[in-house]
């Protein structure tokens, strides 16, 4: 127990009746914190543990809290399954992020007293978005996932697409300044939703997850 709160930024209170005591120092947040992440280089696909030491060059008033290492993995992680992951996650998430540039608007129109169409627009400036030279054209691939919720955070539906962009020089230049727009539309019932807005692309492997709030009549 002592290891495992040591390496993940907790407190081992042991051997002391003053249970005050212990709930003070586990309760307790540090003035300042700073977390640090660790990527390993030349990384082998072995499932072994590798050992790690975190040190400071001048350890005045500090102290240090890191794991003792890592489990390296068995073989490298799929790609695509990585993004529907990450993509899955942000949905159901109400972190904003904001890596991609990407505006969200919405819209409505009721079609009767007990229905209404709702509308949600994608905007994404692709200036800033990175591109794959093959075959004469830029690529990239853009996924967009909108989704439903009540009040309460409950999920009531969901659209996924994907667009597959090949462009000509010529065509990206066009879309630099006007951006592109992915327009999704639900059947719903008058009443108060979140969306949530969640947008993706392959080459840079950046996400951008967005919230607005509707209120229909």
């Amino acid at each position: 127990m002592a290891v495992l709160a040591d390496g993940t930024g907790g407190t081992f209170f042991q051997n002391n009746n003053d249970l005050d005591e212990g709930f003070r120092r586990v309760s307790t947040a540090p003035e300042y914190y700073y977390v640090l992440g660790f990527s390993p280089q030349n990384l082998k696909l072995d499932g072994s543990f590798h050992n790690l030491k975190v040190t400071l060059k001048t350890p005045v008033k500090l102290t240090v809290q890191a794991r003792r290492g890592y489990y390296a993995p068995k073989h490298e992680a799929d790609a695509s399954q990585v993004a529907k992951e990450e993509i899955e996650d942000a949905v159901f998430s109400q972190e904003e992020l904001h890596d991609l540039p990407v505006g969200l608007h919405t819209r409505f129109f009721k079609s009767g007293e007990a229905a209404a169409k709702l509308t949600v627009l994608a905007h994404v400036d692709v200036k800033q978005l990175r591109f794959r030279r093959a075959e004469g054209r830029n690529w990239n691939d853009l996924t967009v996932v909108s989704a439903l919720f009540d009040r309460n955070g409950n999920f009531l539906q969901g659209s996924q697409k994907t667009v597959e962009m090949r462009l000509k020089d010529e065509t990206l230049q066009a879309k630099v300044g006007s951006g592109i727009t992915l327009t999704t539309s639900f059947d719903v019932k008058p009443g108060s939703y979140l969306v949530r807005l969640v947008v993706r692309d392959k080459e840079g492997r950046l996400m951008s997850a967005e919230n607005g709030a509707v209120e229909i009549p």
